[in-house]
């Protein structure tokens, strides 16, 4: 009787899982713009106004937008189907690593923000923003 029960829950939850699939529900998320990623940060944090030199990455996957005061830059990630979205000031970054394909591994000062490896595309781009990120060691 237990087989029985056991074999019958692992048939429901693939055919959850086979149900949101088919249903499109577990697409990752993707930003098309740096408006959009702007206005998510907008939308985030009241007041948030973007400035200029923000970056969108090749696939949609990361944003990363300076304030236009200069004090902080705004960072989304996907994470699944959304976004985790992060206001990075002095002292906020532990450590920002790029390498010679292009991509940078960024670990934040923030226990909940699991360490995320951006792809920029470009080495030199990756070099940049690893540079000004760093910066905000503090």
């Amino acid at each position: 009787m237990l087989f029985i029960v056991l074999i019958g829950s692992v048939l429901a939850i693939t055919a959850m899982v086979v149900l949101n699939v088919w249903l499109g529900l577990s697409e990752p998320a993707r930003l098309a713009s740096l408006e959009e990623a702007a206005a998510r940060l907008d939308t985030d944090a009241v007041g948030y106004e973007a400035g200029e030199g923000g970056l969108l990455a090749p696939d949609g996957r990361f944003a990363l937008i300076p304030a236009r005061d200069g004090q902080t830059i705004g960072l989304l990630v996907a994470r699944g189907s959304d976004f985790v979205i992060r206001y990075l000031g002095t002292g906020s970054v532990r450590s920002a690593e790029a390498d010679a394909q292009g991509d940078l591994l960024l670990r934040l000062n923030d226990f909940g923000f699991a360490p995320a490896r951006l792809s920029f595309g470009s080495a030199e781009t990756a070099q940049s923003w690893a540079g000004r990120l760093n910066a905000l060691k503090g």
